[in-house]
C-alpha cells in the first residue's frame, strides 16, 4: 500500500454528493459520512490495509460467498452491527469492483434517511465548504452581518461587550465558510475550550439560505473537522474561557 492508492479510495468516497470526512474513533478509520451517517470506514495501516462499507443482511452475504477469506463480517463492530458492515482487504481486491461497493454503501445510507433530508441533498450538493481561519474576509463579512443580526435581536435587552473577548477573529483558527456559485452564504468556527473540548463560535447563515438544512450541516462539519484534530466534544457556548 502507499499514500497514492489510498488517496485514490479517499477521492472517491469525497466525491458523492454531500460527503464529508471524520475521525470518531480517533486516528483511524477514516470515515466518510453523508448527512451525518457513516457509509465507509478506511483503515490504512501498512499491514492493514482494509475498507468496512455500509451494507445490508442479502447483499452482505452476497459478497461473503463471492470474495470469500476478502469479504468478511464487518469485523470491528459489535455483533448486533456486524450483518449490516461488510469488511474488505484492499490488497487483495478490485479497484473496479470496490468502486461498486462504495457506490452501494453510499446508496444504502441515503436509502434509510428522511425524505426531508433526502429532498435537500441536491440543494447541498451544490455548495462547497472551505476550510479557513478567523482573518479570512469573507468570514469577517459574515461575522458582521451576524452581529448586526445580534444587535437587532437582543442589543436593547443584553450587554453585549461582555462577549468582545471571546469573539476576536484573531484568536479562531479554525473556520469553514460555505459558498453558493462563488457567493459566501455562511460560516462558521471554532476554537479551544479545554483540552478535550472545542467551543463553536460566530455561526452565521443567511436569512435566505435558512430552513433548507444548511445551518445543520455547517455544525456537522465543524464538528467532524474537530474530532479529525482530535478533540472530542463541541460545544455551544460563549464565554468562560479566557
Amino acid at each position: 500500500m502507499d499514500s497514492a492508492e489510498w488517496m485514490e479510495i479517499h477521492d472517491y468516497c469525497m466525491a458523492k454528493p454531500c460527503a464529508y470526512e471524520s475521525r470518531p474513533f480517533g486516528e483511524l478509520p477514516i470515515c466518510y459520512r453523508v448527512a451525518g451517517k457513516i457509509f465507509a470506514q478506511l483503515f490504512v495501516k501498512e499491514d492493514w490495509f482494509k475498507i468496512t462499507l455500509k451494507t445490508n443482511p442479502e447483499v452482505a452475504g452476497f459478497y461473503r460467498k463471492l470474495f470469500p477469506d476478502v469479504v468478511v463480517r464487518g469485523w470491528h463492530c459489535p455483533p448486533v452491527q456486524q450483518p449490516y458492515w461488510n469488511t474488505i482487504s484492499l490488497n487483495r481486491f478490485e479497484k473496479e469492483q470496490l468502486w461498486e461497493m462504495i457506490d452501494e454503501a453510499y446508496e444504502e445510507i441515503i436509502a434509510k434517511l428522511t425524505k426531508k433530508e433526502r429532498a435537500r441533498l441536491p440543494e447541498l450538493a451544490k455548495l462547497t465548504f472551505v476550510k479557513t481561519d478567523g482573518v479570512h474576509p469573507d468570514f469577517i463579512r459574515l461575522c458582521e452581518c451576524l452581529d448586526q443580526n445580534l444587535e437587532e435581536l437582543v442589543g436593547a435587552k443584553i450587554d453585549r461587550s461582555q462577549y468582545t473577548a471571546y469573539n476576536q477573529l484573531d484568536n479562531i483558527h479554525d473556520v469553514i465558510v460555505i459558498y453558493r456559485e462563488g457567493e459566501a452564504i455562511a460560516g462558521g468556527a471554532y476554537r479551544l475550550y479545554d483540552e478535550e473540548t472545542v467551543e463553536i463560535k460566530r455561526v452565521y447563515l443567511r436569512p435566505d439560505f435558512r430552513g433548507r438544512g444548511v445551518g445543520k450541516e455547517l455544525l456537522r462539519r465543524l464538528e467532524a473537522d474537530a474530532r479529525i484534530k482530535g478533540f472530542r466534544y463541541a460545544v455551544l457556548e460563549t464565554g468562560g474561557v479566557a
